[in-house]
């Protein structure tokens, strides 16, 4: 009866045990199951590559709260803080060399042109004045023209020069546009008689000229009318190599093997007027013949019915003409 007791005994406590043991699996699953539906409803800063949980801050205790706890849990936490810190958009103080404002070059303030009185001193005739055209907004290796005047313009008074209808005026005037070049404009003294006598101090005007304003000394142009006209085909004679191209306007040239060999290489444009009496218009044609039969770049233009004074208007005012884009290398 004894053992029979002990038996029954030890059944129960087994099977007590049993019991207990059954009801504590079933709880811990169940707190499992609830605290992984807490984890993921959580937002996270970032997960790992194995799907473990990162941790969040606990905002009610100040606290840390895991939900995993092993390593690499830890170390995926901080990789997100550094990659995220690493993308941290850059500072304005990190830009402020890329985007500081460019110091910009002023712009050149515009420079009109002007017709201006001067004068230098030369050993042949003293003091020789001229007028001096200086384009607008000037650079250098710019062109030269030089222009010779008329028996009118002869004296010590410049307005002399200008007063009368002719290249001078034009210019002066604005007439002629933006001329893009400079020009020069001397005046032959009154006890002169004509411009070969004048030529060495034109020679030195020119020279200070081109290196006062560092101009092309391979593009220089010489032109004239009347007595001017007659100085432009002299003055070439006597410096073959100093003008570019030449533009007399009724001048009078005489027809000599020495001229025609000096003025062969020189590109000429002459002009005169069929009825001009006072500087007849036959020698500039039979030396222009000459040179284009020689195989020199020559031409004429003869205006039909023009008198002496007509040939600069109708050869400076005419576009078609162009000859002071002719003179300036056009």
């Amino acid at each position: 009866m004894k053992q029979k007791l002990q038996k029954w005994t030890v059944l129960l406590l087994a099977a007590a045990l049993t019991s207990g043991l059954l009801c504590g699996c079933q709880s811990k699953k169940e707190n499992d199951s609830d605290e992984m539906s807490s984890i993921s409803s959580i937002p996270t800063a970032e997960s790992g590559s194995d799907g473990t949980s990162a941790v969040t801050p606990d905002e009610n205790s100040g606290k840390t709260t895991s939900h995993e706890t092993n390593d690499s849990a830890e170390t995926t936490v901080k990789n997100a803080v550094t990659s995220n810190q690493a993308k941290t958009p850059t500072t304005s103080a990190n830009m402020t060399k890329s985007t500081a404002p460019q110091t910009e070059t002023p712009p050149k303030e515009h420079t009109p042109a002007s017709f201006t009185a001067c004068s230098i001193n030369t050993s042949q005739l003293g003091v020789f004045r001229y007028w001096l055209y200086t384009p607008s907004d000037p650079t250098e290796n710019m062109p030269l023209i030089v222009y010779l005047h008329g028996g009118s313009g002869k004296g010590d008074d410049l307005n002399l020069i200008t007063d009368v209808d002719g290249f001078p005026q034009y210019l002066q005037s604005g007439q002629l546009g933006d001329v893009r070049a400079y020009v020069i404009i001397p005046q032959l003294p009154g006890a002169q008689k004509g411009w070969v006598n004048a030529a060495e101090a034109i020679s030195d005007l020119i020279g200070q000229t081109v290196s006062t304003y560092k101009i092309n000394k391979s593009n220089i142009s010489l032109t004239g009318h009347s007595m001017g006209g007659t100085g432009t085909w002299n003055l070439a004679c006597t410096y073959p190599n100093l003008f570019a191209r030449i533009a007399p306007l009724s001048g009078s040239v005489r027809n000599t093997p020495d001229i025609l060999s000096k003025l062969k290489n020189i590109p000429i444009r002459a002009f005169v007027g069929s009825a001009d009496t006072i500087v007849p218009p036959d020698s500039s044609k039979e030396v222009v013949a000459a040179l284009k039969a020689a195989g020199g770049s020559a031409e004429i233009t003869v205006f039909d019915g023009a008198d002496h004074f007509s040939v600069p208007s109708l050869t400076f005012l005419d576009t078609n003409i162009d000859l002071i884009g002719w003179l300036i290398g056009g």
